[in-house]
């Protein structure tokens, strides 16, 4: 299989390829053996869709991730000829499939769920194509050149802008069939938002001065000025695995049901987690799905779209790859973007150290290439 990521990240857009595997063992195991030069010094000891074996197709500075920034670089790489698999963020799966950013109306990209009823019970769940998208965007399209105006809300058009860039695949393409649930940035975005409502309920006892920050320093977790100060993946596990220490702390602070829910929920997350965000899933996963789904309920509070991701497309997109007799079925590690995420740190520090040029410089273009063929 091939795994396709693009992300931006310390100032640099990035396009990066692995080749993967994909007998019975969902891996390529590590082989123990005298390597050989031609294989290169670390032949075999790293899975094929981490950091250690990602490849930068294509990389371009202070260029930000839009549709018409990622659509020439797509058509260079000439990425229609190969069938891949996306490892992509949410706001990238949205630039790839040309609907809007996840505040428009109809932020899904797998389906036309309108944002304001991820948090119906009785939500209807019709799943996006690729030919619904082209139908709708060449439609907003049209309305827009009558308008000529650049603030014209696609709304109508269930936030469809423009045609998606998987250019050569059928109308009838399902998008849950295209883009994999993107398990790091569901762990990264529900994690902290759980975080900050477990912030508000104890900022909210009055004669103390609990906070989360309190069970975060516990764990050496500092929350970053940038980024919105969210904590980064490594982070939300432990926290996730320490979560008795938020336990206790709400106990103390006397935050009653609000508090007991917080934590219910986290519980719940840290469930489904553990049942399919890894190589394989759990066998009971679908009931962590309905669990974490009813506790986050208890709390009143909006549905993200990553909420959405999980109670709604998790499932479906796990048992849509299921292989025939596969027992247990593979999580959503498998088609994860952690890579395209990691490569980000690794690359800032070689070009930092080693590299860095300023693009008015003569010689560029030359150490760029060098940072990219040394990573």
């Amino acid at each position: 299989m091939v795994k396709v990521g693009i992300d931006g990240g310390g100032s640099f857009l990035k396009f990066c390829l692995n080749l993967i595997k994909t007998d019975d063992s969902s891996r390529s195991e590590p082989v123990q053996k005298r390597l050989k030069y031609s294989e290169g010094a670390f032949q075999g000891k790293f899975i094929d869709s981490g950091v250690k074996k990602l490849l930068l197709i294509a990389i371009t500075e202070d260029v930000k991730e839009s549709y018409d920034n990622v659509n020439p670089i797509l058509d260079l790489l000439k990425l229609d000829r190969v069938e891949f698999m996306s490892a992509f963020d949410l706001k990238l799966a949205n630039v790839y499939l040309g609907i809007g950013t996840h505040s428009s109306t109809y932020p899904c990209p797998w389906c036309e769920t309108a944002k304001k009823d991820f948090s119906n019970p009785n939500r209807q769940i019709k799943l996006r194509t690729l030919g619904m998208i082209r139908e709708n965007a060449a439609k907003f399209q049209d309305e827009k050149k009558r308008h000529r105006s650049k603030n014209l809300s696609a709304a109508a058009y269930k936030s469809c802008i423009h045609e998606p860039l998987a250019k050569n695949l059928p109308d009838d393409t399902l998008v849950i069939d295209l883009l994999p649930v993107m398990e790091l940035h569901l762990l990264l975005g529900i994690t902290n938002r759980l975080y900050n409502h477990a912030d508000t309920i104890l900022s909210a006892v009055e004669g103390t001065t609990y906070s989360a920050k309190d069970w975060s320093d516990q764990l050496g977790i500092r929350r970053p000025p940038l980024h919105s100060g969210e904590v980064n993946g490594n982070q939300c596990k432990r926290l996730l695995d320490n979560i008795s220490i938020l336990k206790t702390l709400l106990e103390d602070a006397n935050t009653g049901a609000p508090g007991q829910k917080v934590f219910n929920t986290f519980e719940k997350f840290n469930l489904l987690r553990k049942a399919c965000f890894g190589m394989i899933c759990d066998e009971n996963y679908q009931q962590a799905i309905v669990d974490f789904q009813l506790a986050y309920s208890e709390l009143h509070i909006s549905v993200t779209s990553k909420c959405h991701a999980a109670f709604d497309h998790i499932h479906e997109f796990l048992e849509r790859q299921r292989r025939p007799q596969e027992d247990p079925i593979r999580g959503l590690g498998f088609w994860s973007e952690q890579a395209s995420e990691a490569v980000h740190s690794d690359f800032s520090a070689l070009w930092h150290q080693h590299y860095k040029r300023d693009r008015s410089h003569a010689n560029y273009g030359k150490f760029l290439l060098k940072a990219v063929v040394t990573l």
